[in-house]
């Protein structure tokens, strides 16, 4: 039988300039997407719930959880890299590591001497990226200068993700649940609309079903729809 991944964005945050937790309205948020989500399971069907590896979307991952197994049996969330945000590449002594941006902010305040230290294209896209309106947009729209992750290698970790779900033997429709974050959510969007369509709402539900022919899926999103290849 086929699987249903429903992409959720977390709650809302006071910022994103560390890695807090959602504010009393993100709980709200999450405990009314798992309202909703809720009234398309039947007693019975297996769920699943990851979150990308972030406090605010543990935490959007619990609250849904805590909300769901009232009704349902589902195993505890679970931490899931493939469902991370777009990733910040820091280049320090020599090497390189990934960290969400929220994890970084810290290394680009006016002045910083890590800053300095990078070259000119890559340090101006750290800078518009942290002064823009829309960082998220900024992200997809501007080369990095390996500064950031491609919106691509994002797209291809969830992708990678939504094949391993469905190709998933089943005897019963299957429901995963998967908290993430706006940047991998607006680079599927992309993929599956052909243009970013901006930022999702705190708790908005991306869901992607199977389609008949192998690896293609149905996505929905508030209301379009659109047939796309994983």
């Amino acid at each position: 039988m086929s699987a249903t991944i429903y992409f959720v964005r977390h709650g809302e945050v006071e910022h994103h300039r560390a890695d807090v937790g959602l504010t009393e309205t993100g709980q709200a948020q999450a405990r009314r997407a798992a309202d909703a989500l809720a009234a398309g399971f039947r007693p019975g069907e297996p769920l699943v719930i990851a979150h990308a590896p972030t406090q605010r979307t543990y935490e959007t991952a619990a609250a849904i959880h805590s909300r769901l197994a009232a009704h349902f049996p589902l195993p505890p969330p679970q931490p899931d890299e493939a469902l991370a945000n777009v990733r910040f590449i820091l280049h320090t002594n020599g090497s390189a590591h990934l960290a969400e941006p929220s994890l970084t902010y810290a290394h680009f305040a006016p002045g910083s001497a890590y800053l300095d230290s990078q070259p000119p294209a890559r340090a101006a896209f750290f800078r518009n990226f942290w002064t823009s309106r829309d960082p998220m947009g900024y992200w997809l729209a501007t080369p990095s200068a390996g500064g950031a992750e491609l919106p691509e290698a994002v797209l291809h970790r969830l992708l990678t993700r939504a094949r391993e779900i469905f190709a998933a033997p089943a005897a019963d429709p299957s429901h995963h649940i998967l908290v993430t974050h706006s940047g991998a959510l607006r680079v599927l969007l992309r993929h599956a609309f052909g243009h970013d369509p901006g930022e999702p709402d705190f708790c908005g539900i991306v869901t992607l079903a199977a389609a008949a022919q192998p690896r293609r899926a149905r996505l929905s999103y508030r209301h379009a729809a659109a047939e796309v290849e994983i």
